[in-house]
């Protein structure tokens, strides 16, 4: 097991003596994002100079709000080997979607033998820390705009409130404040998130009756500053004239907005540095006590009516629309695009055409896309050498690739999920080519969303012929009837936007069949396949009108219960069971029916995937309980 690092705060130098060379896991999101994406850039440098490789597993984004659609995101973080590597990096901030992030940490606590982690720029209790000095960065800043503006007339725009980064910035407000002997009022703080989205309902809170703005507003980091600035100057305001803003992180838009964005620089050189410098210093033997703490420095421009010199503002122009430029060639790729994979009528076209799309991307040696089946994997398309093929080669599940594919190198690969929505699919390993200058931007995501979207569009199609009613190809499960992914997902959001959530409370219960691979390797896959049918047959006849039954894939089922009077869960429970009971009485076959059982109550929309994440928990507690038992 993991020991415990006690902490304290130093300053990190890099090892002189090197470390042996190191497989290193990495979990990062987001990563065609500015501090993702710095992160890896910087971690591939210091693993090619050491002599590393690491693995990255996440993600470009989560396409949507719907908690839902991680489950692409939340594949590929379950899917490293955590033994198989000699140290872990986690980037924990960038994986924050529908609770993701908490339940990586509860895989990491609860995994055997885990090799040591290092939390980067998030304070991890258990593990080791590389952490920017969150709260004397805002306090610099905001002490900077309360000596330029000699007033309390300040407003804040915080982070996301759940994260522990937004409540030390928040904080290191405040302390500057109270320091020139102001208070905090909350009528002038906005609770943020971190993103683009809320420019104009910031602007609409800090707009006063009159027109007026304060002096200024300090925000929690670059992106919410800018979505606040742009959204001023569409309503005819002036920045700085009207009210000065400020953002945190310098972002590369910071510099080339107009005006240019004063915000705080945190390095990620230095964070990717000390995270490595952690993990040599440790698989070295030596004693590592450390949660090394990373200063920020402030970075003055004109939202704050600092003057650029003449030079620096016309090289900032040029940059500017060098950027919209790209960004409009980068729009008109992504149209023809997908106008190509709309074109794609088989698996292996779609594959061929995303094999060439990622070699002209440029940066990618080798490559090779993995298919999840029902007892293995397959590798259905690979490149090396130049040379691409729609390759077709089973592997066992348990591992992360086959031994021929998986060569040993210094240097980075990165682990994406092929996905659509909520159905998962496989994922892909990317090579980085050592001698391509690397950076990963909007274009990859767009490989990857039309990769998944049309083997979706595909397999569709390809169920056409066989379907009486087409909405019920869509929704549900062709082997056992239930609804499948999609079907649970409409059903579900059904519940909570007719009312039912109103008035009852929700309980999502996880199921999984339990000795399929068993009775699949010792009587056959049409044995499994009428055992999953039984299941699917008690799992329906147990639930009440206006209820959800679903199959997940594979042995994973779902059932949504309306907890509309007493005892409904321990009803259902008891229902199911016996159900099983009688079909193992009525079939009388080889085998023996059985399934395990894990519940949670759904508290909002929001906490739907952490709650079913509980109930995962549970039900494998259950499992697990069987086998010591048997």
């Amino acid at each position: 097991m993991r020991s415990t690092p006690v902490r304290c705060i130093i300053r990190v130098s890099i090892s002189e003596k090197r470390a042996a060379v190191m497989k290193i896991c990495a979990f990062v999101g987001d990563m065609y994002r500015d501090y993702s994406s710095l992160i890896i850039l910087n971690l591939q440098k210091l693993a090619l100079e050491h002599g590393h490789q690491i693995d990255f597993f996440g993600n470009c984004s989560v396409p949507s709000e719907n908690p839902l659609h991680a489950q692409g995101l939340r594949s590929i973080l379950m899917l490293p080997p955590l033994s198989y590597y000699d140290g872990i990096i986690l980037c924990s901030d960038t994986l924050s979607h529908a609770g993701l992030d908490r339940e990586l940490l509860d895989r990491l606590i609860s995994t055997e033998d885990l090799p040591p982690v290092v939390s980067v720029r998030v304070d991890e209790p258990g593990f080791y820390s590389i952490v920017p000095d969150n709260r004397q960065i805002m306090h610099d800043i905001s002490e900077y705009v309360i000596r330029k503006v000699g007033t309390d007339d300040i407003g804040f725009v915080t982070g996301r409130d759940e994260l522990k980064d937004s409540a030390e910035r928040r904080a290191g407000f405040e302390d500057a404040m109270h320091e020139a002997g102001y208070k905090v009022r909350e009528d002038m703080i906005f609770h943020g998130n971190y993103w683009t989205t809320q420019g104009p309902q910031t602007a609409d809170f800090f707009t006063r009756k009159d027109g007026s703005l304060p002096a200024a507003i300090i925000c929690s980091n670059d992106y919410m500053a800018i979505a606040l600035m742009d959204e001023l100057a569409l309503r005819g305001y002036s920045i700085p004239k009207d009210t000065m803003i400020t953002g945190i992180d310098n972002i590369s838009a910071s510099a080339l907005h107009v005006p240019s964005l004063t915000t705080s620089d945190i390095p990620e050189s230095t964070l990717a540095a000390a995270a490595i410098d952690c993990l040599e210093r440790v698989n070295k033997g030596e004693s590592v006590d450390i949660a090394v703490s990373v200063p920020g420095r402030l970075i003055l421009r004109e939202s704050t009516k600092e003057k650029l010199q003449e030079q620096d503002a016309d090289e900032m122009h040029r940059l500017l629309d060098a950027a919209q430029r790209n960004y409009y060639d980068k729009t008109r790729a992504f149209v023809l695009m997908e106008s190509e994979y709309e074109d794609m009528m088989t698996y292996e076209d779609n594959a061929k055409y995303t094999l060439l799309n990622l070699q002209e991307y440029g940066i990618f040696d080798e490559f090779c896309f993995v298919k999840y089946c029902e007892n293995d994997r397959r590798i259905s398309g690979y490149y090396s050498n130049g040379k691409g093929s729609t390759a077709d080669f089973h592997f066992p599940s348990d591992q992360l690739l086959p031994k021929e594919y998986d060569i040993q190198e210094p240097g980075i690969r990165i682990f994406l999920p092929i996905f659509y929505k909520s159905e998962v699919y496989g994922y892909v390993m990317l090579s980085v080519d050592n001698q391509r200058d690397f950076f990963i931007d909007e274009k990859l995501e767009f490989i990857m969303v039309l990769f998944g979207q049309t083997i979706n569009r595909l397999r569709l199609y390809e169920k056409l012929t066989e379907a009486n009613n087409i909405l019920d190809l869509y929704l549900k499960d062709a082997l056992t009837g239930l609804y499948n992914r999609r079907g649970f997902e409409k059903k579900i959001s059904t519940m909570f936007t007719d009312g039912t959530s109103d008035k009852y409370t929700i309980a999502v219960v996880s199921i999984d069949m339990d000795g399929l691979k068993y009775i699949n390797d010792t009587f056959g896959h049409s044995a499994g396949d009428e055992a999953l049918k039984s299941i699917a047959y008690c799992l329906s006849s147990s639930i009440n009108e206006n209820e959800v039954a679903a199959r997940m894939g594979g042995d994973e089922f779902e059932a949504v219960l309306i907890l509309d009077g007493p005892g409904r869960l321990g009803q259902f429970t008891r229902s199911f069971r016996s159900a099983i009971k009688k079909a193992n009485q009525e079939h009388r076959t080889e085998y023996t029916l059985n399934a395990s059982i894990g519940s949670c109550n759904v508290s909002s929309w929001d906490s739907l995937m952490e709650c079913m994440n509980k109930a995962d928990k549970i039900m494998y507690i259950e499992k697990k309980t069987k086998k010591r038992a048997n």
